[in-house]
């Protein structure tokens, strides 16, 4: 049986799509290093798994391209020092609610929020990682 491309436009897309496929280069590149369903390079925080987009734990509230799992950078400084803890113990313990501190996105912040989230991110550095180009700046849709 024979295959017959009649439009270009097709001819085009089975070619492209047969060197992409080919290409050594490419291969190997569509990672999803937590296992959330959301590929790296799409991933607002790729190291931990978060739910998935739309489900619980997948959300960034400050808008600036880290997910909140991976976002222990309160004040937006781009590092979790010591400045940081402050709003996430006075929303845990003092009964204000502030979603940026809202490490798992489930609704509270409690102690599920400051461990492991939190404590495992103070003093390591920046937040993140995240696969988002513009993650770092507001707003990063």
């Amino acid at each position: 049986m024979k295959i017959r491309f009649t439009n270009p436009s097709t001819i085009l897309l089975v070619a492209a799509v047969g060197v992409l496929a080919a290409s050594p280069a490419l291969a190997g590149t569509i990672l999803d290093t937590d296992g959330d369903g959301v590929v790296d390079i799409a991933d607002n925080c790729s190291t931990l798994p978060q739910g998935g987009a739309g489900q619980p734990g997948f959300c960034d509230t400050d808008a600036d391209g880290y997910g909140n799992a991976c976002d222990g950078d309160f004040n937006n400084d781009q590092a979790v020092t010591p400045t940081d803890f402050s709003p996430i113990f006075t929303t845990s313990f003092g009964g204000i609610f502030n979603p940026d501190t809202d490490m798992n996105c489930d609704g509270a912040v409690t102690p599920a929020d400051f461990s492991p989230y939190f404590l495992s991110q103070f003093g390591a550095g920046a937040p993140g990682p995240s696969g988002l180009g513009c993650a770092g700046t507001v707003p990063c849709p």
